[in-house]
Parts: C-alpha cells; sequence; structure tokens
C-alpha cells in the first residue's frame, strides 16, 4: 500500500536558494535530508508513535522557513576568553572538520524523525558556540529565541572546559522544529538547560544529540511548560571511557497540553556513567507520554546507567505514559529504571495540612518539593531560580483534589 505524502512547499530550489553560498558539503546534507523529509509520510492518529497523541485542530505541516530572532548573551569577560558565537552558516565556511561532522550528521530521531530532517533541510543562519580548551566561563550563556520556523544550534565544548548554556524557546507560530548538537570534548564539563515555553497553539519539535568523549561530563534540563505540543528526542552518546552523563526533565503541563519525551542513554565504551530523572505534573486534560532507552553496546563493560520518571496527576482527567526500555549487550553492568504515575500522595497531604496549612497551599507545597530534586541535581541556581520563577504562577492555581 503506498503512503500518502503530503506537499510540504520546500522542495529542491527552495534548499538551494537557503544554502546559496555554503560549502558544497553543506548543500549536500541539506540534499540529502530533503530526500529523507520526502519518503515520510505526514503523521496522524494511525501513525506509529502518534496513536496516544490529540492531533485534532493541530495543522503539523510544515511552514515556510523564517530565519531566526534571537538574543545571545556571553559575558565580556568570556568574549576576552575565546568564548566564541557566530551562525552556523558563517562557521560552516571554516574547514572545521568537527563542525562539519556534526553538521553532515543525520539525524534519525525516535519520534520526531520527519521534523528533524525538515530542520536539516530548511534551517536559515542557526547558532555556533565554541568553548576554548581549558576555559571556564564565568556566567551561563543564553540563547534565547523569539521566533524562527527552524532553529538550529551547534555547540562544542573544548578538552577540559567548563560551561552553563541555556537555550529559551519562546517562538509562538503554528509550528517550530529545532535541533541541537553538542560536542563534550576529553575532560570537559557542560550544563546545558532546554527552556521550552512557546505560544499556547504552537507544535513544537525538538531534536537533540549529544556526544561525550573521554572523562566528559554533561548535565542536561529538559524544562516544558509551553505550546500545544511537544515531542522531543533527547540523545546522548557516551562514546568515550569514563564519561557521564545526567539528563534531567521537568514538565507542568495543564489545559489540553500535551508532552511526549523519547530519550536515548548510549553507552559506547567502558566505565561510563548515566543517569535519569524526568519528572512531570499533570493538570486538568494534560497528558504526557515518555519512552526511555538505555542502550548499553558489547564493548562498553562496567557500565552504570540509571532511569526515572516520576508523574504527578492533579486532576482526574489529566494521565501518563510511560515505557522503559533497555538494550543491553555486555554483561559486566549495573542497570536500573523506575516509574511511577499517581495523584498526591494523600499521606503528605495530610502531613503538610497538620501543620496548619490550606490545602491548596499544601498541594502547591508537594509539588514544588517534587521539582525541587530536578533542581538542586542540575546545580546551578542562576539557572533554576528564573525556572522556579516561571512556574510559580500557575502553581497558583493548584487545589487539593483538583
Amino acid at each position: 500500500m503506498s503512503q500518502l505524502v503530503i506537499d510540504t512547499g520546500i522542495d529542491r530550489s527552495l534548499v538551494e536558494r537557503l544554502s546559496a553560498g555554503e560549502p558544497a558539503w553543506l548543500q549536500h546534507a541539506r540534499l540529502a535530508a530533503l530526500e529523507r523529509l520526502n519518503a515520510m509520510p505526514q503523521p496522524d492518529d494511525r501513525t506509529v508513535g502518534w496513536r496516544r497523541t490529540a492531533l485534532d485542530g493541530l495543522d503539523l505541516s510544515p511552514p515556510m522557513p523564517v530565519g531566526p530572532e534571537y538574543t545571545l548573551t556571553i559575558s565580556d569577560a568570556d568574549g576576552k576568553q575565546g568564548v566564541r558565537a557566530t551562525t552556523l552558516a558563517d562557521a560552516s565556511l571554516s574547514g572545521d572538520g568537527t563542525l562539519q561532522a556534526m553538521l553532515e550528521h543525520a539525524h534519525i530521531g525516535r519520534s520526531v524523525s520527519r521534523y528533524a530532517a525538515l530542520t536539516e533541510s530548511a534551517w536559515q543562519a542557526g547558532i555556533f558556540i565554541y568553548i576554548p580548551a581549558g576555559v571556564e566561563v564565568s556566567e551561563p550563556i543564553s540563547i534565547e529565541l523569539h521566533e524562527g520556523s527552524y532553529p538550529r544550534i551547534a555547540l562544542i565544548a573544548g578538552a577540559n572546559s567548563q560551561a552553563t548554556v541555556v537555550e529559551t524557546h519562546r517562538e509562538a507560530a503554528r509550528l517550530s522544529s529545532g535541533l541541537v548538537d553538542m560536542l563534550v570534548c576529553g575532560g570537559a564539563s557542560l550544563r546545558y538547560a532546554h527552556v521550552q515555553e512557546c505560544g499556547p497553539s504552537t507544535a513544537v519539535f525538538s531534536h537533540q544529540r549529544a556526544v561525550l568523549e573521554r572523562d566528559a561530563r554533561l548535565i542536561t534540563l529538559n524544562f516544558g511548560i509551553g505550546g500545544r505540543l511537544a515531542r522531543n528526542d533527547v540523545e546522548v552518546e557516551l562514546q568515550g571511557r569514563g564519561a557521564e552523563s545526567e539528563m534531567l526533565g521537568l514538565v507542568f503541563a495543564e489545559g489540553a497540553q500535551e508532552f511526549d519525551y523519547h530519550t536515548l542513554q548510549g553507552h559506547r565504551s567502558p566505565d561510563t556513567r548515566s543517569d535519569l530523572l524526568f519528572k512531570n505534573a499533570l493538570d486538568d486534560r494534560s497528558h504526557s507520554s515518555y519512552t526511555g532507552v538505555i542502550v548499553i553496546d558489547r564493548g562498553a563493560q562496567r557500565s552504570d546507567a540509571y532511569q526515572a520518571n516520576r508523574n504527578i496527576l492533579l486532576s482526574e482527567g489529566a494521565r501518563a505514559d510511560t515505557e522503559p526500555k533497555l538494550e543491553i549487550e555486555a554483561d559486566d553492568v549495573r542497570c536500573t529504571h523506575g516509574a511511577t504515575v499517581g495523584p498526591i500522595d494523600e499521606e503528605q497531604l495530610f502531613y503538610a495540612s497538620s501543620r496548619g496549612l490550606a490545602p491548596d497551599d499544601a498541594a502547591r507545597l508537594i509539588v514544588e518539593g517534587f521539582f525541587q530534586e530536578v533542581f538542586e541535581k542540575f546545580g546551578d541556581a542562576r539557572v533554576t531560580e528564573a525556572l522556579r520563577g516561571r512556574v510559580s504562577p500557575h502553581l497558583g492555581r493548584i487545589g487539593a483534589g483538583s
């Protein structure tokens, strides 16, 4: 049976215009992504992986490209240390083979492959951030995206560097689809926060992929509070011996919002460690789905992997689905996972109320505490205090027994 392919309006001539002035290898990568895009059907409620998603009233057809509008902040002191930011289009002309490998990589996401291919073919300008080897960045690097159909970011943390990067999405158009590539070089330590607070009618797709070299450390935080529908693939590849990853997630959903996260903890070398904690608080008729995959290759002996997904249902109409998966080929490993779905714990609610708190205040306090563990694990209060302030207004409407 043939599959219906929706005309995207994004064709070869458009991609060639978007890539004018870029090196030939980059135009080739764009056109290869366009071929993948055209081979994949538009998802609907019969598409595998989308059947539990309410798509009524959503137009998921690709919009024509709109260039990015963003605010990028790097402190003067860090600029003097050689921290560099430019457009991906300009950076692609530098002859940097590492950046070329990042941009040529085909993003075959576990849930957003079609939209990853769309972004690979139709992005404009993009953002490239480079942190030189040995540099300790003094202030968080901030990227605030205000507009743009297909935002694309590439980040390289040089050997033994240390940095915090915060990427905030505030697009309000019908659809936004983004790609993020990170390379954490040997001995480097990177904290990366992906903050999604797009408009209430926006469908948001994101594919984040990080590669960790020997003894590198990466802490990621995905914070979701915006959009009508958000689907995210978050993949960490532990390719160097001794690499460590901490993957964190926080979602507060209300109304009819839907959040769908697919994560990959890819252990490719020995003596690697990954720890994942995703937490969702769901109100009204909101819905979350979480699918987490731990892969431990045959040669990745002594890998240590943990995965946990915790969900609080704040109303009877809210729903959470969670699905952990393990693909283990090595025999000398430690690998565990767990998941919980349920309302606010009645004993916690009773305890807080017995200390003089009104039921509504008690419920809000419990949800704040539910989030606190993730904020503490991220380890940079300069970022998490701002996020706490963004979710607080939404907690104000929570009441016991909602």
